[in-house]
């Protein structure tokens, strides 16, 4: 048995070492499904990368993701309280969409995500697409012209 099994496993106080680690494993699986699926992590980006934009700008730069999807996964973040959905007064009307500060605090997960990528890309193609640079210094540039790190 692993290591970290066997540590779960073990009764330190009775049952309570087996729920500690049920607990945990349940807040990792609320965090990977609020971000499962194809494109939440893209919409997410596009937010954090661009600030606040409305319907269109969203498909504009989230590639290949049809309107009644992007609907859907839209509702689902702003159900998750992940981003905000403002009706502007305007003819048309236009609807604008923007990170909430709690969906704001994904983005230290999403450049984790980004450099453990970066680096797994280079470890199976074995080639290093970002020369001289490490996978944190290209992500620490890059945040710094992200609106979600200015506010």
């Amino acid at each position: 048995m692993p290591a970290r099994k066997q540590d779960c496993m073990k009764k330190k106080d009775g049952i309570e070492q087996i729920a500690e680690c049920s607990y945990n494993r349940l807040a990792i699986m609320d965090a990977v499904s609020m971000l499962s699926g194809k494109w939440k992590i893209p919409v997410l980006c596009a937010l954090m990368q661009h600030g606040s934009l409305c319907f269109l700008d969203i498909v504009r730069h989230v590639h290949g993701i049809s309107a009644k999807t992007l609907t859907k996964e839209l509702r689902e973040m702003a159900s998750n309280q992940l981003l905000t959905r403002t009706v502007l007064n305007t003819r048309p009307v236009t609807v604008e969409y923007a990170l909430t500060d709690y969906g704001r605090t994904l983005d230290k997960a999403v450049f984790e995500l980004l450099a453990w990528g970066l680096v797994h890309r280079k470890r199976l193609i074995g080639k290093d697409t970002l020369g001289e640079k490490s996978a944190y210094s290209y992500i620490s540039e890059m945040q710094q012209d992200w609106p979600v790190n200015r506010q």
